[in-house]
């Protein structure tokens, strides 16, 4: 009796934490998208709004700007996924040595280059969603947005 009561327990707890952790390893991107951000059919399409109201952008404009947003939006996806499953293997490599073994170094070599591709997807958009612009308007976005992109943007703390 008391050998059963304590295989059920076990069972139970058992259940319970495979229960937790397949939801927390099946839960989606966390960069992709939150449930505090407002979404429209499935795209953050609300953060254009400054876009449209800072640099004036006509709705022909807009609609193109918005039609390459919701076109990159699975490719900053896949990117941000595959940046995260590298981060963890790295960070799991890192954490089962002492020192920088040629794995570690492999699997940093591994994170700058998918941060590389990220980073060059990102200009490419960036420059795509320019050329949708007036010529004013490109340069006024691009000044905005590529200190962002570049990582050039210093916070004063």
């Amino acid at each position: 009796m008391k050998r059963g009561l304590i295989i059920l327990i076990v069972a139970v707890i058992l259940g319970v934490g495979m229960f937790f952790g397949s939801r927390r390893m099946l839960r989606p991107c966390d960069c992709v998208q939150t449930v505090q951000m407002p979404v429209e059919n499935g795209s953050l399409l609300p953060e254009l709004q400054w876009l449209r109201a800072s640099l004036h952008l006509t709705d022909p404009q807009f609609e193109k700007v918005q039609a390459l947003h919701l076109a990159y939006q699975p490719k900053c996806a896949e990117l941000c996924m595959r940046i995260q499953h590298s981060d963890h293997a790295l960070q799991e490599a890192a954490s089962r040595s002492r020192a920088v073994t040629a794995d570690v170094t492999k699997l940093m070599h591994e994170r700058a280059d998918l941060t590389q591709k990220c980073l060059q997807a990102m200009l490419q958009h960036v420059y795509e969603t320019a050329a949708c612009m007036a010529p004013e308007q490109a340069d006024n976005y691009l000044k905005i947005v590529l200190p962002h992109v570049l990582g050039a943007v210093h916070s004063s703390h």
